[in-house]
């Protein structure tokens, strides 16, 4: 009794939690807001325990549930979860499946009539007048033809706390990356870093973009698929974010009080990088000049690589020069209908329009 009496006055404290549950190969993430205001973020899989690790935290109800996509790593507790809780509102990417696991946890949430809601890029919920939660992606035409569609259209989240961000990415991968920062995403404090940190997600463009400080990795120990990818660690490591795993530390909790964050770990966890080479050779954060792109000289997969352009800017970007010749400086790219001053300003560190030139503010 007093455990439950401590949590609820915790919850009253204006702090906002995040914990990263330990689930071994999947994903569970529980945020806990002032009023008692709590949201899940996908549930692990059928054998992760998640009801039980809440109910010992003495939770009864769910503000909000997210499926983030729904792959049995995601939603397999799922049932479970909407069975043994008050759920406000479930939403989800829209996407159906043809599983079981996908079956019965749509029966569930239609049993109980728990809200439904589908998740659309710039859909936003309120947890109060300090926290507030905004859906980036997807977006209103899925994106199709992907590696895997169901994991390119995972609904990511961005939660704001007065001054600290973080963001909740599924098992988006590269072309979800690309679509977000082609979008202008913007600096965030967490990352919760994508698809347990695969070869397939934290692509450079979009962790130059993001810049988190802390990315946290949710993973099951000494797992079949090799989450974390070392080459996906060092792009992480040459952004300088500290990164904290479930599959070493065990459950990991965020504690935000709007302007600072602490990191709590349920184990000591040793060297996140152990045996990852100090960074990627395809990553170079200097961007020397020979890196960097020359946007008068590049064709249109090179252009790509830029943050915030994306293939059909790199396209319009080509029939610019054509048509006017070439930029005198990489600030004239603005010229291009499309590109405005946020995506020249994310690309200043990689953009030269001759081969030593050093962009000019």
């Amino acid at each position: 009794m007093l455990f439950v009496v401590a949590f609820c006055l915790s919850a009253f404290a204006g702090e906002v939690k995040v914990h990263v549950l330990d689930v071994g190969q999947g994903d569970a993430i529980l945020i806990e807001a002032p009023g008692n205001k709590r949201v899940l973020i996908d549930a692990g899989t059928g054998k992760s325990g998640v009801t039980e690790k809440l109910k010992a935290k003495g939770i009864s109800s769910l503000s909000l549930v997210v499926a983030s996509h729904p792959h049995a790593d995601h939603i397999g507790g799922m049932a479970e979860v909407i069975k043994n809780f008050e759920v406000g509102r479930y939403m989800d990417n829209t996407m159906t499946h043809t599983t079981l696991t996908y079956a019965r946890a749509m029966g569930v949430v239609e049993k109980k009539g728990v809200g439904y809601v589908g998740a659309m890029k710039g859909r936003s919920f309120n947890l109060g007048p300090e926290v507030k939660l905004t859906v980036l992606h997807p977006r209103t035409t899925l994106l199709k033809g992907t590696r895997s569609d169901l994991n390119s259209n995972s609904v990511v989240i961005r939660m704001d706390h007065q001054e600290n961000c973080f963001l909740f990415t599924g098992d988006a991968e590269e072309p979800t990356e690309r679509d977000l920062v082609n979008r202008g995403i913007e600096e965030c404090d967490v990352l919760k870093v994508a698809h347990h940190g695969s070869e397939h997600s934290s692509t450079a463009s979009f962790l130059r973009a993001v810049k988190p400080r802390y990315a946290v990795i949710s993973a099951g120990r000494n797992n079949r698929y090799g989450h974390p990818d070392d080459a996906a660690l060092a792009r992480l490591r040459s952004v300088e974010a500290q990164v904290h795993r479930t599959d070493t530390e065990g459950t990991i909790t965020f504690t935000s009080d709007g302007k600072t964050i602490r990191v709590s770990t349920e184990r000591e966890g040793g060297d996140p990088f152990a045996g990852v080479a100090q960074a990627d050779p395809d990553f170079d954060q200097e961007t020397t000049d020979n890196a960097k792109v020359n946007i008068n000289t590049a064709d249109e997969s090179g252009l790509d690589t830029l943050p915030g352009v994306g293939p059909s800017r790199a396209t319009a970007i080509i029939d610019y020069r054509k048509k006017h010749g070439p930029f005198k400086s990489c600030n004239d790219i603005q010229e291009v209908y499309g590109i405005g001053p946020k995506t020249v300003e994310n690309i200043r560190p990689l953009c030269t329009t001759e081969a030593n030139e050093k962009m000019k503010p």
